[in-house]
């Protein structure tokens, strides 16, 4: 009974693994997107992200192994996730330290620190999962914690997601006037459209342009030429509808753009 309960309790985690790396890539287009950011912030956003769905897939792993565990003393939870943080923590302040120490002969870059912090991560579980605790016996400060981990979890997802984006449902012109806001330059993107003959040609006088489904994302570095992004547009004209995709470099306007009107995709080219 219990190698079954192991071997059913490994399909389990593998798919919920499975799973949470599909939620994470689909999470990419969605969390990192209608935004301006620096490298340093686009960076930061992925480790949240990832630091997020790392601990929710531990936790849930964790307690679907205790719900279906027939031993009297199982490993608590709270323990694993509270080992795998300060796992995480130390291995952010031991980079922090070589990083930000000039005197030191070898320096720890950030890719190595993330490495580093994901090991001790799980050395910090396997410590935590040593420590037992009766599954009959249970008070109010683990019951609490179990309800905040969730809702920490949660508030991570909400405050990366916040980037004020009123939504593809909302009036193109709302998503115009909130991208005026959030992009530098962004009305050379519109007068660009507005000026290209092929669009005029399709959907007639411009009125709107604003940003919809898909890639919309600006990266900068002030005092570079690194400004480069993606948009992904629609076009709303006094005679139609389309949408217009462009990747620009430097210069915040659209040169040449693979525009769909009419169910038909293609390339156009928006130089004056």
């Amino acid at each position: 009974m219990r190698n079954n309960r192991v071997a059913l309790l490994d399909r389990l985690e593998l798919l919920l693994i499975a799973a949470i790396d599909i939620i994470f890539l689909t999470s990419i287009g969605n969390y990192m997107n209608y935004r301006q950011a620096t490298l340093g912030e686009w960076f930061y956003l992925w480790i949240m992200t990832a630091l997020a769905l790392y601990l929710l897939g531990l936790y849930t792993i964790a307690m679907v192994d205790r719900k279906l565990s027939q031993q009297e003393m199982e490993s608590e939870p709270l323990f694993l996730v509270f080992g795998c943080i300060i796992g995480l923590l130390s291995g952010y302040l031991v980079t922090y330290f070589y990083s930000s120490m000039p005197t030191l002969p070898h320096k720890l870059d950030w890719p190595l620190g993330v490495l580093l912090s994901f090991w001790l991560s799980i050395l910090g579980i396997y410590v935590a999962g040593k420590f037992k605790r009766s599954k009959s016996t249970s008070n109010l400060i683990v019951s609490l914690f179990r309800i905040l981990i969730p809702s920490a979890i949660a508030l991570t997802f909400i405050l990366v997601n916040n980037n004020g984006f009123p939504g593809v449902a909302a009036p193109a012109e709302v998503r115009q006037q909130w991208a005026y806001k959030e992009f530098w330059n962004y009305g050379g993107v519109v007068d660009s459209i507005k000026n290209c003959q092929p669009i005029i040609q399709r959907v007639g006088s411009v009125k709107f342009v604003a940003p919809t489904q898909g890639p919309n994302n600006v990266t900068f570095e002030p005092g570079s030429s690194g400004h480069s992004g993606e948009f992904t547009l629609e076009v709303v004209g006094d005679q139609g509808i389309g949408v217009a995709y462009s990747y620009f470099h430097i210069g915040t306007f659209v040169s040449n753009v693979r525009f769909t009107y009419q169910k038909r995709t293609e390339e156009l080219s928006c130089r004056r």
